[in-house]
């Protein structure tokens, strides 16, 4: 059984270190610089624990259950199309009427057995309409400046790190992610992920849940986070380091693609197939550049090819992942440099 604390902490989070041919300091942004070009980044949600009262926690999701406004109630909190809904009496509250709503999130604590789950308070402190960032044209979603109080102190401090767009804000998404990246429907929980986040990210590189028109989005959009983290094995474990630029796309339906692989970038080589679970291959130039140390991870999942070998996962066009009966979404292009964390 799970054990439960009650607790308030800070988030923080900081850069890391983006490394090429030559290493730099690169700030993690959600910026897409051209059609199907972008950064990587490492966090899903974006949001890190940090506080006396805490130590390695990592976010579940926010409850729908315990939220309020002015000291009363809301109730059937819901996500609709990028927007937070609610009911306050007879009183349905939308946008920006969520204004100083104080909402809970819950936090797992992985290093300890049983596994304990902290309960967290926020409040929402401005709303603004997303008008950008929206490849599809599927309309206007909404972005939560978020604060929690820092271990109990009287003032409360910002939730999300300062984004691209220099804002501290956070999306909502049905559904929350679990330690290995797997998306999990829930009745109880859903997510706000900072837009420093994959899952904010890749929302706004147009893979919108929510959206019909182009075929399975849920998919997309849980194929993109694997991408996005350069999760290769499909088990939450992260490849890269924050504000390493791929070359990303897909092959959605019509009016799909909402991402075109484009002019192929100097110095970058096709590198993978990506579906739900992580993955699917790796280019022969990826194989010879780290792909062994990657496959360690995930022996059963990836092979490297080889004379004797049968059944290898190797790829080095979209034909080719295809060709191995994958259900593949996604695709990208890499510098195929050292760009890798095996750690």
């Amino acid at each position: 059984m799970k054990s439960r604390q009650v607790v308030r902490f800070g988030v923080v989070c900081s850069a890391a270190l983006c490394a090429s041919y030559c290493s730099y300091e690169v700030t993690e942004t959600s910026t897409v610089m051209q059609a199907g070009s972008a950064l990587q980044g490492t966090q899903l949600h974006g949001m890190i624990a940090q506080g006396s009262n805490v130590s390695g926690l990592a976010m579940h999701g926010f409850k729908f259950s315990g939220a309020t406004k002015n000291g009363s109630a809301l109730s059937n909190v819901r996500v609709v199309n990028g927007e937070l809904l609610a009911e306050q009496g007879q009183t349905t509250l939308s946008g920006s009427d969520f204004y100083d709503a104080h909402l809970l999130a819950e936090w797992w604590n992985t290093g300890v057995t049983p596994t304990a789950t902290a309960t967290v308070e926020y409040k929402v402190t401005a709303v603004q309409a997303e008008t950008s960032y929206d490849p599809t044209n599927t309309g206007s979603t909404y972005l939560y400046t978020l604060e929690q109080n820092v271990d109990d102190a009287s003032d409360w401090q910002p939730a999300c790190p300062l984004d691209a767009d220099s804002r501290r804000v956070a999306i909502p998404l049905v559904a929350t992610w679990d330690q290995q990246g797997n998306r999990v429907a829930s009745n109880d929980l859903f997510t706000l992920g900072c837009t420093t986040g994959v899952l904010a990210k890749c929302y706004r590189w147009g893979y919108r849940p929510w959206v019909t028109s182009y075929g399975d989005l849920v998919s997309a959009h849980w194929t993109c986070t694997r991408l996005a983290r350069a999760d290769y094995c499909g088990n939450g474990t992260s490849h890269t380091h924050d504000g390493t630029e791929i070359n990303l796309w897909d092959n959605l339906p019509s009016p799909g693609p909402i991402q075109s692989r484009g002019t192929t970038p100097l110095l970058m080589f096709f590198e993978a197939g990506w579906n739900t679970s992580g993955a699917v291959c790796l280019s022969h130039a990826r194989w010879l550049l780290g792909g062994n140390l990657i496959a360690q991870h995930c022996p059963n999942r990836l092979i490297a090819p080889g004379p004797l070998v049968l059944g290898a996962t190797v790829c080095d066009t979209v034909a080719d992942v295809l060709g191995l009966g994958s259900s593949s979404q996604m695709f990208n292009d890499s510098n195929l440099n050292l760009n890798l964390d095996l750690l």
